[in-house]
């Protein structure tokens, strides 16, 4: 199990990540989208963990 969250600027972006996550990389487990000021937080818990590769191709801010 993985936990860690992404700070993006858009909701657009957000989403992008979302579907990399779960649709492209058949990630399973818990995915959060979460409005803030101007952003958008994703917090994800994983049912595996991502390898570095796979963490380094996510964009956004680790938050």
């Amino acid at each position: 199990m993985q936990k860690f969250s992404l700070l993006l600027e858009s909701e657009e972006k957000a989403r992008e990540v979302i579907d990399l996550l779960w649709n492209r990389w058949g990630v399973r487990g818990e995915v959060e989208l979460v409005p803030l000021d101007g952003q958008y937080k994703v917090d994800v818990i994983t049912e595996k963990d991502l390898t570095n590769q796979q963490m380094e191709k996510l964009p956004g801010k680790r938050a």
